[in-house]
C-alpha cells in the first residue's frame, strides 16, 4: 500500500495535461480555440524527483522498522519486568525464610550455649566428685597398704623395742645359694623385700663386688641360742655385739650380714674392704642402711650388718647423713606406707 501511494505521488509529479490547438471558421472569421485533452502526457522523469521518491520510501521503511523494533523491545522489556517482579517476590520470600531460619539458628545457638554451660557445670561437678573419689580411693588404698604392711618392720629394736617370741614375718623366701657364703646353711629373707636384696647383690656383682650372705632371718629361738654361745665365749662382752632374743633385727627377716670370700664369716677386716666402701655408696639405692655405724650407742661398729627400710627412707637417711636410730620413731613411721614401693 505504501509503495502504491508513493508511486502515485511520483507519477503526479511527472505527468502534464496535453493541449490541442483547433482552428474554427465562423462567418469567415478564423477562431482559435485550445482543446485540453485529459490524456496525460508523460514528461521525462527528472533526477530530483526520483531521489525524492527513494528518500521517502527509505524513510518510511526505516520508520516502519523502528516502529516494529520498538514494539518488540517494549514487549521483551515487559516480559523481563514481569520476571524481575516475580524474582523480587521470590527473593523477598527467601529473605523472610532466611530471617526465620536465622532466628531459629540463633535460638538453637542460645540453647546450645546454655546446654554447654550446663554440661560444663555438670562436668566440673563430676570432676570434683571424681577427685573426691580418687582422694577417698587413695586414702583407702593408703589405709589398705598400711593395714597390710607390718608396723614392726620400721620399729627400733636393739635394746629399745621388744619383739615377742611368737613373731614371724608374714612371708619368707630362700635366698639363692649362689649368694650364700660357702659352708653356711640355707638363708631366708622377707618375701616382700627379697627382690631388693637380690637387686643389691646383682648391682654389686656388676661392679665386680662379690658379696656373700652370712646370715639373714633368725627366729627368736635361734637368736637366743646364738646369744648363749657368744655369752659362753665372751661373757658379758657379748652384749656389745650380739642382741638378746626379741631385740634382734634379724627376727624381722629384713636384716642381713654381708661379707666377701676373702674375709669370711669373722668380719674382722670387712670395714677395710672395697665391698664395704661400695655398700656405703650404693646400699641406700636399694633400700638398705647400716644399722650400727661407728659411734652408735647400742653396739660396736658392725660394717657387715645391713637392714632393709625401703628406698625412700634409706635415700633420705643417706642424704642427711643420719642413722636410723637417730631419727624419731613418729617420723620413721611416715615411711611405712612406701616401704615396698
Amino acid at each position: 500500500m505504501l509503495l502504491y501511494y508513493t508511486l502515485k505521488f511520483v507519477n503526479n509529479l511527472t505527468t502534464v495535461p496535453r493541449k490541442t490547438l483547433i482552428f474554427n471558421t465562423l462567418n469567415g472569421a478564423t477562431i482559435y480555440s485550445v482543446n485540453i485533452d485529459t490524456t496525460a502526457v508523460k514528461k521525462p522523469l527528472k533526477f530530483w524527483g526520483i531521489l525524492t521518491s527513494l528518500l521517502l520510501v527509505t524513510l518510511l521503511l526505516i520508520s516502519g522498522y523502528f516502529s516494529w523494533q520498538t514494539r518488540e523491545l517494549t514487549l521483551e522489556a515487559q516480559i523481563q519486568t514481569d520476571e524481575i517482579v516475580t524474582l523480587t517476590k521470590k527473593l523477598q520470600l527467601a529473605n523472610q525464610k532466611n530471617l526465620a531460619t536465622e532466628e531459629e539458628i540463633q535460638n538453637l545457638s542460645d540453647e546450645y550455649e546454655e546446654l554447654r554451660a550446663d554440661y560444663r557445670d555438670e562436668r566440673n561437678k563430676n570432676e570434683d566428685f571424681e577427685d573426691r573419689i580418687d582422694d577417698l580411693a587413695g586414702t583407702i588404698g593408703n589405709l589398705d597398704k598400711l593395714v597390710k604392711t607390718d608396723k614392726q618392720l620400721l620399729q627400733k629394736y636393739s635394746k629399745v623395742f621388744f619383739l615377742n617370741e611368737n613373731y614371724i614375718p608374714e612371708s619368707l623366701e630362700e635366698i639363692d645359694r649362689k649368694y650364700i657364703l660357702s659352708g653356711r646353711n640355707d638363708q631366708h629373707f622377707h618375701g616382700r623385700a627379697i627382690v631388693f636384696l637380690e637387686n643389691l647383690l646383682k648391682d654389686a656383682a656388676r661392679d665386680d663386688i662379690d658379696l656373700k650372705v652370712v646370715s639373714a632371718y633368725r627366729s627368736f629361738d635361734e637368736q637366743a641360742q646364738l646369744k648363749g654361745q657368744f655369752t659362753q665365749i665372751y661373757g658379758t662382752g657379748a652384749n656389745a655385739f650380739s642382741a638378746d632374743q626379741g631385740y634382734s633385727e634379724h627376727q624381722l627377716g629384713t636384716a642381713v650380714d654381708l661379707t666377701i670370700d676373702a674375709v669370711g664369716g669373722t668380719f674382722a677386716s670387712f670395714a677395710d674392704t672395697e665391698a664395704f666402701a661400695w655398700l656405703e655408696d650404693n646400699a641406700h639405692k636399694h633400700g638398705f642402711i647400716l644399722s650400727y655405724p661407728q659411734g652408735n650407742r647400742f653396739y660396736v661398729f658392725e660394717p657387715w650388718h645391713w637392714r632393709f627400710v625401703g628406698e625412700n627412707l634409706a635415700r633420705d637417711l643417706h642424704r642427711d647423713r643420719v642413722g636410723f636410730y637417730d631419727v624419731e620413731q613418729r617420723e620413721i613411721d611416715t615411711y611405712l606406707i612406701s616401704l615396698f614401693d
